[in-house]
């Protein structure tokens, strides 16, 4: 993977620089299935969280139970 060089600037740089940015961003936002909107609330992460920590234990069970013999 390479960078890629900027496009030479034009006349209206700043103004056209700007629309490609914001074009860009909202390619990428719609793209993206989190975006910047955060419609959701703090129990769907507080719930994530959750269930990670609680299938990591379940995840580990078999591991302890072995061992305990």
């Amino acid at each position: 993977m390479g960078t890629q060089q900027p496009p030479p600037p034009s006349d209206n740089a700043p103004n056209n620089s700007l629309q490609e940015k914001s074009d860009k961003q909202k390619a990428i936002d719609d793209w993206l299935p989190i975006n910047s909107s955060r419609s959701r609330k703090w129990w769907f992460s507080a719930f994530h969280n959750v269930t990670a920590m609680v299938g990591a234990g379940v995840l580990s069970l078999p591991y302890a139970m072995a061992e305990l013999g």
